[in-house]
This record gives C-alpha cells, sequence and structure tokens, in this order.
C-alpha cells in the first residue's frame, strides 16, 4: 500500500513517467472515492557508509524523474525523524511525495464507482482465451460462455501473458513470475516507524522494507524470488528467516514472535523490466498492459488516462451521452468523529454492535458492505473491505458472527459461504443443534 514518489524507476522508462503522474494524482484521487490516504513520504537508508553513493545515485534519478522535494540527510537527521532504524545508519534519502493508502478499500471503491456508472462484473468467470475473428477481436471465452466485444483490455496480471498468447501474441509479452513475502506485527508495534523505510534497492526490488499501515500495524517484507508457478502465494520458515534478519538490520526493534500474519504474492515482471502498454494492430483491438509491478500502484490513474488516450481512436468514449455518478465508498464507523458515530448509531443501532473487537468493526459495516453497488459474497471479501478479521485474532473472535450476519442477509445456510472461491466453505455444518 506504498505510494512511491519515482525515485528508483530508470529515467526515460514508463515507470518514471507514469509513477510521478500517478503520485501527484493520488490525493484527489482518493478525496473523490472516500479512501483514506495519507501523504507520509518514506525513507531510503544507506545502512552501511559504503552504501551512501547508492543514495546519491537515487537522489540524481529522482531529480531527472520530476520527483519534488528530495533530501539527502546524515544519521542525526535519519534518527531524529525515525528513531528506531538502526543506529549505525550512515544516511538516508527522504521522499516526501511518498505516501501510504488504504490498497483494497481503494480496489473495492474503484470496482462500487465502476458498478454504480453502469459496469457489469462477471466473477467467478476465468478467462480461456480471447476471440479473434478476421485478424480483429471480437470478444473473449470465460467459463464456457463467450462475450462479445470489439476492444479487449488484458490487465491479468501474472496472467497477461498467458491471455495474450491465446490471441497468437508472441514472447514481446513474456512474464517473468517473482514472489514476494511479507509479515504483519502485532498492534503494539504502532509508532515503530512513521513512514515506509527501505534499504538501497537490490537488483530485482525495492529490498525488504520496514513499513506502517492506514490501519496502525507495522509490516516487512518485500523479497523477490523467481518461481515457476505464478500462483504459489506460500509463505516458507526459510524465507521468513532471510526477510526477518534482513529486517533487523534497518529496524532492530521487530520481534517475530509478534507476528500475526505473513502471506506472499507475485509480482508480475515484464522481460524488458518496464511496463508493456500497447494497442495491437495483428490482431486489432486489444490493448495489453503487460508487467505491471512496483510502481503499478502508484502508477495507477496515470496509466488509466494513457489508455483512455489510446483506445479514444477505436471507442467513441463521446458516444454514451448518460452523466456520470459521483460515487464514494461508505466510510467505516471506526474512522468517523464522536458525532457522527451518534447519528448513524441513532438512524442504525447495528453499528452499535462491534462484530471485530481488533480492529472495531460493526454490524451495520458489514450489513452497509453487503448491500454496496458489488455485493461481496465470500468471507474473503467482507474482510477486504471492512477489516473484519485482520486484525491480532485473525477472524478467530468474529468469524461465527460474520457468517451469521451474512447467512441472514444473503439468506442461505452458512455452510453455503465460501472463504475464497467455490470450493472454500469456511463449514461444513452444525455439530450440535439446540431446540
Amino acid at each position: 500500500a506504498v505510494i512511491h514518489g519515482g525515485h528508483d524507476a530508470k529515467p526515460g522508462t514508463l515507470k518514471a513517467k507514469f509513477n510521478v503522474l500517478g503520485n501527484r494524482m493520488y490525493p484527489q484521487w482518493c478525496q473523490d472515492l472516500g479512501v483514506m490516504f495519507k501523504q507520509t513520504g518514506l525513507v531510503v537508508v544507506a545502512v552501511q557508509p559504503q552504501k551512501l553513493p547508492g543514495l546519491d545515485r537515487l537522489y540524481q534519478r529522482g531529480r531527472t524523474n520530476g520527483v519534488k522535494g528530495l533530501a539527502l540527510m546524515g544519521r542525526d537527521q535519519l534518527l531524529d525523524m525515525e528513531p528506531h532504524v538502526n543506529p549505525r545508519a550512515a544516511g538516508a534519502l527522504f521522499v516526501p511525495t511518498a505516501g501510504l493508502v488504504q490498497i483494497q478499500r481503494l480496489v473495492i471503491a474503484l470496482a462500487e464507482h465502476a458498478a454504480a456508472n453502469g459496469v457489469h462484473f462477471f466473477f467467478e468467470h476465468e478467462v480461456e482465451k480471447i476471440l479473434v475473428e478476421n485478424n480483429a477481436a471480437k470478444g473473449v471465452a470465460a467459463a464456457g460462455c463467450h462475450f462479445d466485444a470489439g476492444l479487449v483490455i488484458n490487465c491479468a496480471g501474472v496472467d497477461s501473458e498467458n491471455i495474450a498468447r491465446s490471441a497468437g501474441l508472441g514472447d514481446k509479452y513474456k512474464i517473468v513470475p517473482r514472489k514476494a513475502e511479507y509479515y504483519l506485527l502485532d498492534k503494539k508495534y504502532k509508532g515503530l516507524v512513521s513512514r515506509p523505510c527501505f534499504p538501497i534497492p537490490a537488483k530485482h526490488g525495492k529490498g525488504i522494507a520496514i513499513f506502517t499501515t492506514l490501519n496502525g500495524n507495522v509490516g516487512f517484507g518485500g523479497n523477490a524470488l523467481e518461481v515457476q508457478d505464478r500462483h504459489d502465494l506460500s509463505t516458507t520458515e526459510e524465507d521468513f528467516q532471510d526477510v526477518y534478519v534482513k529486517a533487523q538490520e534497518l529496524v532492530p526493534g521487530i520481534a517475530g514472535k509478534d507476528l500475526i500474519t505473513g502471506f506472499g504474492g507475485i509480482r508480475s515482471k515484464s522481460v524488458t523490466n518496464d511496463f508493456i502498454i500497447d494497442l495491437t494492430d495483428q490482431p486489432s483491438g486489444i490493448v495489453n498492459l503487460n508487467g505491471i509491478d512496483s510502481p503499478g500502484l502508484t502508477s495507477a490513474p496515470a496509466i488509466a488516462q494513457y489508455v483512455i488516450r489510446l483506445i479514444s481512436g477505436v471507442v467513441d468514449l463521446k458516444k454514451d451521452s448518460r452523466k456520470r455518478k459521483h460515487y464514494k465508498i461508505k466510510p467505516l464507523f471506526r474512522d468517523l468523529d464522536f458525532k457522527q458515530k451518534e447519528r448513524w448509531t441513532k438512524k442504525d443501532p447495528r453499528y452499535g454492535r462491534i462484530v471485530c473487537r481488533c480492529e472495531q468493526v460493526t454490524e451495520g459495516d458489514i450489513v452497509g458492505a453487503i448491500h454496496a453497488p458489488i455485493a461481496p459474497r465470500t468471507v474473503d471479501a467482507i474482510k477486504f473491505k471492512t477489516g473484519a478479521g485482520t486484525g491480532r485474532c485473525q477472524g478467530s473472535f468474529d468469524l461465527e458472527r460474520v457468517l451469521a450476519i451474512m447467512s441472514r442477509e444473503y439468506q442461505i445456510p452458512a455452510e453455503a459461504i465460501q472463504k475464497k472461491e467455490q470450493g472454500s466453505p469456511m463449514v461444513i455444518g452444525k455439530t450440535k443443534v439446540y431446540d
């Protein structure tokens, strides 16, 4: 959930261009969508003196890319800003334009904004191939269905290579999947760092970082492991130890015994080490967004504007005369001020009933999420939108309550509720039947 400033990307690349443009769009973008964003800045730390030339290179690179306000700092300045960073650190680069966003709620807000404006979503319809006829895209085949379309936008992440190949497009879109592992600490570490803290970038990524979240947790991670299975989200003891040791070099105060969760993700890295964004002519009508790894999140709003320009010659974007609806995601009860909470509770008493104690998520939050433009049909979907189950107990306290609310609102038995997708039921039946 780090919004990067643009100091790291190689000048002249799409990554450098869209990182800086996207960064500038984020404050207004998030305000319009009702999503929390905080411009915290970030620091890149040289733990050893021999790493200081790396800070100079990043400083010059950032200036070339157009990043504003970059500053090189000595040890004392760094420790004044981040007192828990390794006290032997030689210096740092401060990037003030960087920030943090509530990433899950941002993605959901974007989708709900689209749904509120007439976009239809077809979940559990895995795309099999792009349909091509007379050297032009005619739609996609997905889950046994055909969807007709004169324009197909392939933004399928680690699967974008296979989607492109299905249309006869070649090695240009090859993906090199790289796995990263991240670990989240208990909230008693809140305040350990005030902003993301990175080391000098490694060969295959930005290195193992320590970061804070807008929910009050501190986490660490960000290794880069080349893997064959692009859907392997596992974590391992060996890789955890590697990440943990490197994180402690940066901020010695973290302790592995206070982890509450860990998870893996796959970066979609292209063979060019840059974003590949194009509109094909052989066959025509396919936009490929390939290799959108870091800083893809930061670049997203700028990439979207670029894609609009790309397709404007294929689709008449002014033909639809419907007025766009302005949509904001509904705020969480915990984020309201006291008077707002009082008003909401009087209007709907369900906001006064806590379901998730760790994250202060209420029954009203969950019911509101269920009746939003896109209904969250799984427990994980509820978790991503409301935060229920993401705290210290990882859902131990609230799971049965979440299932009961979903069962009631959707009028389905709890056994039909899935964790993530079909085939992942949370429960299989009752152990006791009460009169």
